[in-house]
């Protein structure tokens, strides 16, 4: 299928390498002048200035995917949702069969341990989870298939924001907080088997939830890692009621998707065993 991706940042340059295996023609849209994987086409254009972006609707994709990140100067506001209304904006639709949208889990805001999937209602807690959500409905508008894909904390080789912690003991946890995550490499083959099930007339829905489905509560992940690291354990005070939300998904899993990593242990011990 012939797909444009707007943005190529760290996920998007892994979703861009499995749109490539999977023999879909792919064009990206990036404002750096850096590169994109080997096979895609690339325009340097900054989608937020919409300044001449009428070579897109000479593309005629049949997906549009928008995987956009704030840079340095750019409000959420200016990237997430002005950025994807100029891009619809200069869209042939004619061609058009799908738009896939990079969202967000912060746009539910359950906070005191509650249960989020698919179903669940969404009421953002706080400003950028409502201009997700604002992103998000730009999407109803629209004549052509449309996916909102909410992902929860995304983690890999490069995302170690954790491991550092691990030896930071002014960064453990003082609440029993619940945390959800997605291997990044996994976020990019969930992404692609979406595109697999549109290629074969499979019926997507508006919105689905991207994350492995095991939440986890962030001590007792620190005291995993520290435990694989051999470092010593902090003293901490008893935790505090519990915070976060425990987030799983139901379409994902049902589609026939198959996690690489299927849990925040099978993950890190892969990234673990790669930094020895």
């Amino acid at each position: 299928m012939k797909v444009l991706q707007i943005g190529c940042g760290g996920l998007g340059t892994l979703i861009a390498q499995e749109t490539l295996t999977h023999g879909h023609d792919l064009t990206i849209v990036r404002r750096s002048k850096q590169g994109v994987p080997e096979g895609a086409q690339v325009l340097h254009l900054d989608v937020v200035a919409d300044g001449a972006l009428a070579e897109l609707a000479e593309l005629q994709p049949e997906i549009l995917l928008y995987c956009l990140a704030p840079v340095e100067g750019q409000s959420y506001q200016q990237t997430y949702v002005q950025g994807l209304k100029n891009v619809l904006a200069h869209m042939s639709k004619s061609a058009l069969r799908h738009v896939f949208f990079i969202s967000s889990t912060g746009i539910y805001g359950e906070h005191q341990g509650e249960f989020v999937d698919d179903s669940t209602a969404v009421a953002p807690a706080d400003v950028d989870g409502q201009v997700m959500l604002d992103a998000e409905r730009l999407l109803y508008e629209l004549p052509c298939g449309h996916s909102a894909l909410r992902l929860s904390g995304i983690y890999g080789p490069k995302r170690l924001y954790l491991l550092r912690a691990v030896q930071d003991k002014a960064r453990w946890p003082k609440q029993s907080h619940w945390t959800n995550r997605i291997h990044e490499l996994d976020a990019a083959r969930a992404v692609v088997h979406l595109y697999e099930l549109l290629a074969n007339d499979v019926v997507l829905p508006a919105h689905c939830i991207i994350t492995d489905g095991v939440p986890a509560l962030q001590h007792e992940v620190l005291q995993w890692m520290a435990k694989q690291l051999q470092v010593p354990l902090p003293e901490t005070p008893p935790l505090q009621p519990q915070s976060g939300k425990r987030i799983t998904n139901q379409f994902l899993p049902q589609s026939g998707f198959k996690l690489k990593f299927a849990d925040y242990q099978a993950g890190y011990a892969a990234i673990l065993a790669d930094n020895q």
